[in-house]
């Protein structure tokens, strides 16, 4: 059984190594600490099934395995934003693998699109990494942690409005 069919584009090859690769780079940034066998897993197992088909809803496996790696472990030093980015990219990657067969190759235009959509969509990561940084948990009020869910999710809002494709 052959991975994807023969006469693949370049560009479509490359977009699905993409999508294998950066959960796995993601989830690496994670050593010296070892995550659970599960995530280690799953996230390659998971990341290659949605490099096949990238379309397909398996995809949110690798992402919630690494986002919830990272969550669940109170890091919050330099490699979150970094983490933040490469599974944005992966998503994005996977979006226009997505447009069509591995045999079409992918449209300037369409990832230019895209790629603007994703810096766009980057633009709450620093904002809230830089509060959430900044603030002390020791003298940080109760409602502070969902004040900056609140906060993310406005900023999510209004980038997506931004992001919206204007009917023609």
């Amino acid at each position: 059984m052959r991975p994807l069919a023969s006469g693949a584009a370049p560009s479509a090859l490359a977009l699905r190594a993409l999508v294998l690769a950066l959960p796995c780079l993601a989830l690496a940034l994670a050593l010296p600490e070892v995550p659970h066998w599960f995530v280690l897993l799953g996230v390659p197992v998971s990341a290659a099934v949605w490099a096949r088909t990238p379309d397909h809803a398996v995809g949110v496996v690798p992402l919630v395995l690494v986002g919830g790696w990272w969550a669940s472990h109170d890091v919050l030093d330099w490699r979150v934003p970094v983490v933040a980015v490469l599974l944005l990219a992966a998503h994005l990657a996977a979006v226009l693998a997505a447009y069509g067969p591995a045999t079409l190759a992918v449209d300037r235009r369409l990832a230019r699109l895209w790629l603007v959509r994703g810096l766009l969509a980057l633009v709450p990561v620093p904002v809230t990494w830089l509060a959430l940084r900044g603030l002390d948990p020791a003298w940080a009020p109760p409602g502070t942690w969902l004040a900056a869910g609140a906060l993310l999710s406005a900023l999510l809002l209004v980038t997506a409005r931004l992001t919206r494709s204007e009917a023609r």
